[in-house]
């Protein structure tokens, strides 16, 4: 996803919700959260928390909102300037690099096992908006072993903004190896978008055949 310098999503900056969804993804989204992060009162992030329902950029639980796949999208999304295709084919080359160095890295407690990119790369588009590309990660180990792993990697980082940051990490930190702060480049796990219905090219894969 590619958002326009001047573009406005709920009445808003664009790049000010964007900054805001990427805080609160993935995260339990209420009130004080968006009044906090956005330096709103109470009742403007009440009244601006409803527009962004009303848009699909998240939604309505019992006394709370979650990021939707819209939502998701948006934290990952790009304002670069849309790209040139050997630029789109480097980047491609660079993530796919970095998923066979993560593989190779025994300290890391996720594999990546699968990247595929779509979107507006594998259309034919000359400039490219940005390089969607969606991933699947995998436990390197199982049972304990992969629950030690795990808490080895949360005690390297120790400082965490939130539980849901803290619970998330072992993955996430795999997640922010591929995208390397690469501009024009897009990280989603392969759980936010379903592959059977779009256009993709599958880019990278250890997975089984027939799996």
């Amino acid at each position: 996803m590619r958002i326009e310098k001047d573009q406005m999503i709920a009445g808003r900056p664009a790049r000010e919700i964007r900054r805001f969804m990427r805080a609160a993804a993935g995260c339990i989204i209420r009130i004080p959260m968006a009044a906090h992060i956005l330096r709103l009162s109470n009742e403007d992030a009440r009244q601006l928390l409803r527009k962004l329902e009303e848009e699909g950029w998240i939604t309505a639980k019992l006394d709370y909102w979650e990021a939707t796949e819209e939502g998701h999208a948006l934290a990952m999304a790009t304002a670069a300037k849309s790209l040139h295709r050997r630029t789109a084919e480097r980047l491609v080359a660079q993530v796919v690099e970095r998923a066979q160095m993560i593989n190779e890295d025994c300290r890391l407690a996720y594999k990546v096992e699968l990247l595929a990119v779509f979107g507006s790369t594998v259309t034919g588009t000359e400039r490219p908006n940005d390089v969607d590309v969606a991933c699947k990660l995998v436990p390197r180990h199982q049972g304990a072993q992969q629950g030690c792993l795990e808490d080895q990697r949360r005690l390297k980082k120790a400082a965490f903004r939130n539980t849901v940051e803290w619970a998330a990490w072992p993955k996430l930190e795999v997640l922010k190896k591929l995208k390397a702060r690469s501009r024009g480049l897009s990280i989603q796990e392969l759980g936010t978008y379903n592959l059977g219905k779009i256009d993709h090219n599958v880019v990278f894969s250890t997975e089984e055949p027939g799996h």
